[in-house]
């Protein structure tokens, strides 16, 4: 009887986690798609319930970090509350990241990059000196855990192509990354609900 018990708790759990999927896919689908402020706040929204109605999956409060840090660009007068709310939801996510997962953990560090990134442009001239080398440590750990990482590439460059040429900005290199990371972008996702975000930012700085 304990077994047979057993047994409808473990169907009862894998049942209840496939029948969310559908909710995170179709997520992660209009996140691929999302522009406006409007949008973002949207998926960060609905991330963010279904990283409570899911405390075991790193990938909710992964992308409800993606889509505040989304936010933190758009929003520069927002940016560093936005960016903070951002890095709740990526610790979060990092904490639940099974141990020795090199390209989930790329994808982590690859945020946190970005999160940092936020803060400086939303405000260079005070924010660049303080933030921009943490953004830099957590891009070289991304690259180093994963160098294939499209969304970590496409940051390098967006950092050498936004950067001046007299604090080590440029362009030249920075297509070369964009065109790398393209090329990375165009392999199709592990899973529906795989990070596979930052192609269409990476298109348009090709163009």
């Amino acid at each position: 009887m304990k077994k047979i018990t057993t047994i409808i708790i473990a169907l009862f759990v894998v049942f209840a986690a496939s029948a969310q999927n559908p909710q995170l896919e179709g997520a992660v689908s209009k996140l691929n798609s999302a522009r406006t402020a409007a949008d973002y706040q949207d998926l960060a929204n609905t991330f963010q319930r279904l990283a409570s109605a899911d405390a075991k999956s790193w990938l909710p409060p992964y992308y409800a970090a993606v889509a505040n840090m989304k936010l933190a660009f758009l929003q520069k007068d927002k940016a560093m509350a936005l960016s903070a709310l951002a890095e709740e939801q990526i610790a979060k996510a990092e904490a639940l990241v099974p141990a020795g997962n090199a390209k989930e953990m790329s994808e982590i560090y690859t945020v946190k990059s970005f999160i940092e990134r936020s803060k400086v442009e939303a405000d260079p001239m005070t924010n660049g000196r303080k933030f921009g080398p943490i953004a830099g440590k957590y891009l070289a750990q991304a690259r180093k855990l994963d160098p294939q990482n499209p969304r970590a590439l496409y940051l390098d460059g967006h950092i050498k192509f936004h950067t001046p040429a007299l604090w080590g900005g440029d362009k030249d290199k920075a297509k070369a990354l964009f065109t790398e990371a393209l090329r990375h972008f165009n392999e199709p996702p592990a899973s529906a609900t795989a990070p596979q975000w930052g192609k269409t930012e990476c298109q348009q700085m090709l163009q």
